[in-house]
């Protein structure tokens, strides 16, 4: 009897090419943040101009007011400041990150104090707690965005890999488990 063993191969390059994206952040992380200023600079000007499109196209059929095009302007004027100036900007994106982890933090500690009693409010707690080192970190020294990005890039990576290996017995044992 002849079994094959089912691979995925596209799951495990994209998790290849995650690994090596965050070794390559590891090793250069300067340039990390202004490639990534610059992607999202990039992206900014694309919603901008699709804004601007829909509103030019959909806006009867859609009933859109003039805050779309302002909306559209807004991305397309800041997206070209992103692309104009990424190494300027790419310091703040260590900062802003810092912020949504902060927040993050504070909600989850509040939740773990209001949840006398409940399992995993000690985990919780501790992910708080956490975010919170983070987002320090963040603020205090930006360059360590740029590591914690490339450890979960490696991370995921090792993961995807892993599982685009695996994926017939990943199959079999969710089979096994039903």
């Amino acid at each position: 009897m002849d079994v094959k063993t089912k691979r995925d191969w596209g799951l495990f390059f994209l998790g290849l090419a995650l690994v090596i994206i965050g070794f390559v952040f590891l090793v250069v992380p300067g340039i990390t943040l202004v490639a990534v200023t610059s992607v999202a600079g990039a992206f900014l000007v694309l919603a901008g101009a699709f804004d601007i499109y829909a509103y030019a196209r959909y806006r009867d059929q859609m009933d859109l007011d003039g805050w779309t095009i302002v909306y559209g302007v807004c991305d397309i004027v800041l997206g070209a400041a992103l692309l104009l100036h990424p190494v300027f900007f790419s310091a703040v994106i260590p900062w802003v990150a810092g912020v949504f982890m902060a927040a993050y933090g504070i909600v989850e500690l509040i939740i773990a104090v209001r949840a006398k009693g409940a399992s995993g409010r000690g985990w919780v707690a501790f992910n708080g707690i956490v975010s919170l080192l983070c987002a320090l970190a963040f603020f205090l020294v930006p360059a360590s965005f740029v590591i914690f990005l490339a450890f979960f890039l490696i991370c995921r990576g090792v993961t995807m890999a892993v599982c685009g290996i695996t994926i017939d017995h990943m199959i079999s044992a969710s089979h096994h488990a039903a």
